[in-house]
Order: structure tokens, then C-alpha cells, then sequence
């Protein structure tokens, strides 16, 4: 029962660490269009931009990303029984992977529609992937200590 709560635990917090990294790329997205319109940008602004992205964006966002994480975790376990690696390499992979599978699902399915606003460019797209590298990561240094 208790490696059950504080594997759950291991989850949540991982995948919030990769949601965490992950929305300002979208606030930043916006703000860098907005200044490509020659539209002036204060600091005030993009805290206010980051904090809404936060708060509003981020539920919807950890949602999506705990999805294809346990998914992805779960072939992960799997695939660790059959193949030697580091088991912080294969779940990183596993989470950049997820949250590749997940950007490319999120246009696919809504009719060619970016819904995530940082996946509209190439930078975007690759640091959300490298985040969910990073969360896939945690996971795994997290889940050696129990």
C-alpha cells in the first residue's frame, strides 16, 4: 500500500515538473507572436502571460501528459524487462516520446488545428519534448529510492 501511494506520488510529480517546463513555452509562443506585430511586451505582461498559462493552462495540459506518461511508463517497465538499459534513459525516452506522441495526436486528431500554442514552431516542439524527457527522467531517479 505505501509503494503504491509513493509510487503515485513518483507520477504526479514527475509529470508536473514536465507540465511545469512545458507551459511557458506556450505564454512565450503567444508573446513572441504578439512582438512580431510590433506589439510591445513588458515584463508585467509576461508575468501576467506565465502566471494565466499556470494556473488556467496547466490542469488541461497535466491531463494530457499523465495520459500518454502511463502509458508510456507502462511500455517502459515492459520493454526494461526484455532490454538492459538505464532505467533513467529508458524512462526519459519514454516521456519525450509520450509528449511526442501527444503533440502530433493533438494536431492529427483536431483536423490539422494547433491547440498547443508552443508546438507551432520547431523550437517549441523540441523543448516540449526535451521537458518530457526531463519528466520521464525524474521518474525514474525518484522511483530508484523506493
Amino acid at each position: 500500500m505505501l509503494f503504491t501511494i509513493k509510487l503515485v506520488s513518483i507520477f504526479l510529480f514527475s509529470t508536473l515538473v514536465a507540465v511545469f517546463l512545458s507551459v511557458p513555452i506556450t505564454s512565450v509562443s503567444y508573446l513572441y507572436w504578439l512582438s512580431s506585430r510590433e506589439i510591445s511586451i513588458g515584463i508585467d505582461i509576461l508575468f501576467k502571460s506565465l502566471s494565466h498559462d499556470w494556473l488556467y493552462f496547466s490542469p488541461i495540459l497535466f491531463i494530457v501528459y499523465s495520459v500518454g506518461f502511463f502509458a508510456a511508463f507502462i511500455v517502459s517497465k515492459l520493454a526494461l524487462s526484455i532490454i538492459k538499459i538505464d532505467k533513467r534513459i529508458a524512462y526519459g525516452l519514454a516521456g519525450a516520446a509520450s509528449v511526442a506522441t501527444v503533440l502530433y495526436l493533438s494536431v492529427a486528431l483536431l483536423f490539422e488545428t494547433q491547440i498547443i500554442a508552443g508546438n507551432r514552431y520547431f523550437f517549441g516542439w523540441v523543448f516540449h519534448i526535451i521537458f518530457g524527457f526531463f519528466g520521464g527522467y525524474i521518474f525514474a531517479s525518484l522511483l530508484k529510492k523506493i
